[in-house]
């Protein structure tokens, strides 16, 4: 196929080389539509709450250098005092439940195990012990999310 220059200093394509560009894309346009389309449709399942944990606790702004290891998560927590706190949390257990009510959300229940520097925070009762920024964030050592299928993510309560 050639390119052929015009007489105005255009160039034209023949229409059968744009065809031929047409059809060797077309796989490509079909999957990046595909990935689209599935990335739309996620589900609420056991990893993407898990992973969403993490989030919810990476999204507290005095917590940095969140990293995560399979199901522990370490991380720093900076006081209100500028005192920093090295924390270690362990997802201890991670269940979907299917809402018992037709058009419920889907909810997900997270048990975790919190460690500041170190020292085992265990929860008196209903309290869960753990600072304020945490709690704020619906973030505890037994705690829920409610799955918006809306937006495909879940929600912290």
């Amino acid at each position: 196929m050639q390119r052929q220059r015009r007489g105005d200093g255009s160039i034209g394509v023949s229409a059968a080389r744009i065809a031929g560009a047409a059809v060797r894309l077309a796989p490509i346009c079909v999957a990046a539509a595909a990935a689209v389309g599935c990335a739309a449709a996620v589900e609420p399942g056991v990893d993407n709450l898990k992973a969403s944990f993490a989030a919810q606790i990476d999204s507290i702004g005095s917590v940095s250098g969140v990293e995560q290891t399979g199901d522990a998560l370490t991380f720093t927590e900076t006081r209100a005092d500028g005192t920093e706190v090295q924390w270690r949390v362990t997802i201890d257990s991670a269940v979907i439940e299917e809402p018992a009510v037709e058009g419920a959300p889907t909810q997900g229940n997270v048990i975790s195990s919190w460690y500041a520097d170190g020292e085992l925070i265990e929860p008196l009762g209903s309290m869960s012990r753990l600072p304020d920024a945490f709690l704020n964030a619906g973030i505890a050592q037994d705690c829920w999310a409610l799955w918006d299928a809306d937006a495909g993510r879940w929600g912290w309560t």
